[in-house]
């Protein structure tokens, strides 16, 4: 008995073994491939119930690198980010600009050399008022100004700041009063200029952060009258250099490439570069001598017209 039950349990397992060997091969890969698959459709299935949160259309959920298919979900990723619209620009430097598959868009522009609107001057409130002791004259050389009183007897504490705050002004016919007024003032004060200059910083900076072409060829212009019409005023203008000096350092290389052709803004002397370069050279000479080094602080590429 023993020996048939032997016999009969060898037969079971080579026929076991013979029907596994005439199995094919593609069959049992199928089946784990089939499970594997499964596998995944069942997680796939319990994970689309999660919701996803995202910034500005860009998904922050992590992707796994274990995907059942990645040619697919690289497809998919890069058809939402670029191709088919889903994902919106996003500024610079941001968080959002962090994620994976957001598009970037460029940073803003500063803007440094942008004019900047000047708010209405109170020169121009008086004159529209009737304040201003100064009327417009037409004579066959043209327009100039005439005054209403003498002007030895005007207070420069308080007409000489005015005209100077007009000279913000870039309409007709404030900006002809502010520069033939200042003018007049300046070959007539004398000894009544200096006790003045505190007042007049103000006004000066107001219309550099214009950053206005004109206006600021027109200070440059007054502020070198300002230094040659009395003595000592070079001398006083020094510890206000930090306020003046920074708009010249910004402008200073801003000259016109012109190639072969004539620039006439030179003989005009409207060229800024060439008109800084020559206001500096003013202050460097008739400020003393600590106007070179408060100079070369606030503008680092000047070179002293007086030591060389």
């Amino acid at each position: 008995m023993t020996s048939v039950r032997q016999e009969r349990g060898g037969n079971i397992g080579e026929q076991a073994r013979n029907r596994s060997q005439s199995q094919p091969g593609h069959s049992r890969q199928m089946s784990i491939t089939g499970r594997v698959q499964d596998a995944a459709d069942n997680s796939s299935a319990g994970r689309r119930g999660r919701k996803e949160w995202t910034i500005y259309g860009v998904s922050a959920r992590r992707h796994h690198s274990a995907h059942p298919n990645p040619e697919s979900y690289l497809s998919v990723r890069s058809c939402g980010a670029s191709s088919c619209g889903s994902a919106h620009t996003v500024q610079p430097f941001t968080p959002a600009s962090r994620m994976r598959g957001a598009r970037v868009g460029r940073p803003p522009r500063l803007g440094v050399f942008r004019p900047r609107p000047a708010p209405p001057t109170t020169f121009r409130k008086m004159y529209e008022r009737g304040d201003v002791p100064v009327s417009l004259h037409h004579d066959h050389h043209g327009h100039t100004l005439r005054w209403k009183v003498e002007v030895e007897k005007l207070d420069y504490h308080h007409y000489l700041p005015l005209f100077f705050d007009g000279l913000r002004e870039v309409a007709h016919p404030y900006d002809f009063f502010s520069r033939a007024g200042i003018r007049d003032l300046l070959a007539r004060g004398g000894d009544k200029i200096l006790p003045v200059i505190p007042q007049l910083i103000l006004p000066i900076k107001s219309a550099l952060n214009t950053r206005d072409v004109r206006v600021i060829c027109t200070v440059l212009k007054v502020l070198q009258e300002l230094v040659l019409s009395a003595p000592l005023v070079g001398e006083s203008l020094v510890p206000y250099y930090r306020q003046i000096l920074p708009t010249l350092n910004l402008f200073k290389h801003k000259n016109v490439n012109s190639g072969d052709e004539i620039d006439y803004s030179q003989q005009r002397r409207e060229n800024l570069g060439d008109l800084i370069q020559e206001t500096l050279e003013i202050l460097e000479r008739h400020g003393g001598r600590d106007a070179y080094i408060n100079i070369k602080y606030m503008v680092p590429t000047y070179q002293s017209c007086v030591m060389n």
